[in-house]
């Protein structure tokens, strides 16, 4: 199905006040003597009060967000009625469903807050950091793509952000001190209770991110790091404790099991986009989901005299509705900030490059129509190159059919990588294809798994030959993916790689500017390239 994006905006409205002076009108004639006095208008029923505030118990809301990836603007598939998130619409939910006061709440963000389509990306987080500033956000935990663009481009979002940026597991390299960008928690009072908001790091950062980007940090451990961090917010007066935790919720149980007794008021997990919720004991765990298109909220009940909370009531609320009838309208505020990022961003990646012949989906590792787009046009600009691997985790939205712009393909590649040659043996290009499942070019090969394990049992190459163990071949890669993402070894496997110095947009932007010169569509191959044996 092909998606389109576009912006739901309100109609402006104006009005004028005129005012003119003139001469006090005279008084009312009196009343006929015989005329009847008009009967009294029957009383309305009065509305019903609203309950009175229980003055012995403090009421906290939290709402929080998780890999938001710069989803400013909603999502409006083709042919449906409905939208699907949308910082202004999330913005108006905010304001006039959940009618948040803030002596009485906190808006978060989990972490992931950029990286995505253009409007974030080639903005690189500034248009997140302004939106997030006009709704009133209270602070946002650092995740892996908040380095997607540098230590030094994180920095300045930070400085530009009215609220903190957290990441308690955060370090120096070697060290317990931490960036200057960054702190491990925020204490905010919120009807008279102090509420601690922790940030926990994803800690396979390093793992996900360009290797320099995170050079010179540190991830330490969760459990580890709660153990030291829940004992200091405590001393310093915290009676509840929100955990931005930027990691998938079986981990987060896993790591919270065991610790219950550090009393943990609610937690907010991500990174897989999916909406998930458990009970660690008597405290409520919650994925909002990815993108902007649903929250959590707690709420939050405290005891003002013994300072002990009493209730945590959890929910996750859809940011969806009728596109140009919303239930809460958009907030115009985030409306202009929205739609001034989207022309930012068109100016600078209007670009026209080509044209695609059908809708190119990610698809999965084994068969990506988009994925065998990216590779195989890597191999037609390294010429003496055999083979390339692309993470699939790389690619982050489809391409539709027609005209691409360069602003499209930022959305499609969203991260600064450049290209390496790495060479390796058969055996050893059979083991990386074995480690997390890369779209590939220049070969084809099975598998099958066994014991969770994938066991590569043939690959061959474009002309059909086996892969020979023993015979060398060039591979064309990520730099991301040499340095460990995702847990490749190649830094193992040839430690003087090829830095070819290219970006790996460049090449798809060839093959597409190439293809439109000549007045010919672009269509990739789509046969699968990897197959599962039972």
């Amino acid at each position: 199905m092909v998606r389109s994006l576009r912006l739901t905006t309100l109609p402006l409205l104006l009005s004028l006040a005129l005012a003119c002076k003139s001469a006090p009108p005279p008084p009312p004639p009196p009343p006929p003597p015989e005329a009847a006095a008009p009967a009294p208008a029957p009383a309305e029923p009065a509305a019903p009060a609203a309950p009175a505030p229980d003055p012995k118990v403090a009421k906290i809301q939290v709402v929080a967000l998780s890999d938001f990836h710069g989803w400013l603007l909603p999502l409006e598939p083709k042919d449906f009625s409905r939208y699907y998130g949308g910082i202004a619409n999330l913005a108006g939910m905010l304001e006039q469903k959940e009618k948040l006061r803030p002596e009485t709440s906190l808006i978060l963000d989990n972490g992931d807050m950029w990286t995505g389509p253009t409007e974030s990306t080639l903005l690189r987080g500034e248009s997140v950091i302004q939106a997030y500033n006009a709704i009133g956000f209270s602070a946002a935990n650092i995740a892996n793509h908040e380095f997607d663009f540098g230590a030094e481009v994180l920095r300045a979002r930070t400085q530009e952000a009215k609220f903190p940026f957290l990441g308690a597991n955060l370090m120096k390299a070697g060290t317990i001190e931490q960036p200057d960008f960054v702190k491990p928690f925020v204490i905010l009072e919120r009807d008279g209770v102090k509420v601690a908001v922790i940030g926990l790091s994803y800690v396979e950062t390093p793992k996900t991110t360009l290797a320099k980007h995170v050079a010179g940090l540190e991830f330490k451990p969760y459990a580890e790091t709660l153990k030291r961090v829940v004992p200091e917010v405590r001393a310093q007066g915290a009676e509840v404790i929100v955990l931005l935790f930027h990691d998938e919720l079986p981990i987060v149980v896993q790591t919270l099991e065991p610790l219950q007794d550090l009393g943990i008021t609610a937690v907010v997990a991500g990174q897989n986009h999916r909406k998930e919720q458990a009970m660690v004991g008597i405290t409520p765990v919650v994925n909002p989901g990815p993108f902007g298109r649903s929250y959590v909220r707690f709420d939050i009940s405290v005891d003002r005299a013994t300072r002990k909370v009493i209730e945590v009531s959890k929910e996750i609320v859809d940011v969806t509705g009728e596109v140009g009838a919303p239930a809460f309208p958009p907030k115009p505020e985030l409306v202009a900030i929205t739609e001034g990022a989207r022309q930012k961003a068109k100016t600078l990646g209007d670009e026209p490059l080509g044209r695609l012949a059908k809708p190119l989906p990610v698809g999965t590792f084994q068969s990506s129509a988009l994925g065998n787009l990216v590779v195989d046009s890597w191999l037609s600009s390294l010429p003496n190159v055999e083979f390339a691997m692309l993470n699939h985790g790389a690619l982050r939205q489809p391409l539709p059919a027609g005209m691409v712009k360069v602003g499209d393909l930022m959305s499609v590649m969203p991260f600064e990588n450049n290209l390496y040659v790495v060479t390796l043996t058969g055996a050893q290009v059979k083991s990386q294809l074995a480690i997390d499942g890369p779209v590939v070019g220049g070969l084809t090969y099975s598998f099958k798994v066994d014991a969770g394990r994938r066991v590569i049992t043939s690959a061959v190459d474009k002309k059909g030959k086996p892969i020979a163990d023993d015979q060398k071949y060039r591979v064309a890669i990520l730099d991301f993916m040499y340095t460990g993402g995702d847990g490749f070894e190649f830094m193992k496997l040839d430690t003087a790689p090829v830095d070819t110095g290219l970006s790996w947009r460049e090449p798809v932007m060839r093959t597409l500017r190439t293809a439109e010169a000549t007045s010919r569509k672009v269509e990739p191959l789509t046969a699968p390239r990897a197959r599962q044996l039972k």
